[in-house]
């Protein structure tokens, strides 16, 4: 039940994916919210130190989701779905996956610019690997930015796709994500 197998997912592959949606989704939302802050507002400085600790809390979470995937069983595909939708849904989840640790780089590459550290909260700090000029700080916030709106698309589309399979094509692919598989390899 724990892990995967080819049955379908196990309880850790889930978590991991309903515990980093919902912190991507959120941190997205508090992103666009910090774009319109003034100096003068009380969020000016605490929407960006959450954002950070909870976007280093994301990349541990996919490191680790990574590790895990890479040491687990695939389920097997669902026989009802074409060739060509399998391959675009590899795509997609290799895009979320790319754009999630991008991102997380990029912004880790921005808080730590001129030399502070990323901090967890004030627990732990991750210090400066180096500094950017302005003109790569600027292409960091670019990146970071237009690729979070990316990602956003994409798990729209990703929703929207399991949506329809659940309720339309009527197969399983939602609810393998929804609960664990009992049988194991």
């Amino acid at each position: 039940m724990l892990k995967d197998s080819r049955a379908g997912y196990g309880l850790m592959t889930i978590i991991f994916h309903w515990v980093c949606a919902p912190l991507i989704i959120f941190l997205f939302g508090l992103g666009v919210y910090m774009r319109g802050l003034d100096y003068y507002s009380p969020w000016y400085h605490r929407g960006p130190e959450i954002h950070i600790a909870i976007g280093l809390l994301v990349f541990v979470l996919m490191l680790l989701r990574l590790v895990w995937r890479s040491r687990s069983a695939s389920p097997d595909d669902i026989p009802t779905i074409s060739k060509s939708n399998l391959l675009a849904a590899t795509a997609v989840k290799m895009a979320l996956y790319a754009f999630v640790f991008v991102i997380c780089i990029s912004g880790y590459f921005i808080t730590t610019a001129e030399g502070s550290a990323a901090s967890f909260f004030g627990i732990i700090n991750i210090p400066a690997t180096l500094q950017l000029s302005a003109d790569n700080i600027d292409r960091a916030g670019f990146i970071h930015k237009y690729l979070a709106w990316s990602l956003i698309g994409l798990v729209v589309l990703h929703a929207a796709a399991a949506i329809f399979h659940h309720f339309i094509k009527r197969d399983k692919t939602l609810v393998r994500m929804l609960k664990p598989v009992q049988k194991t390899d």
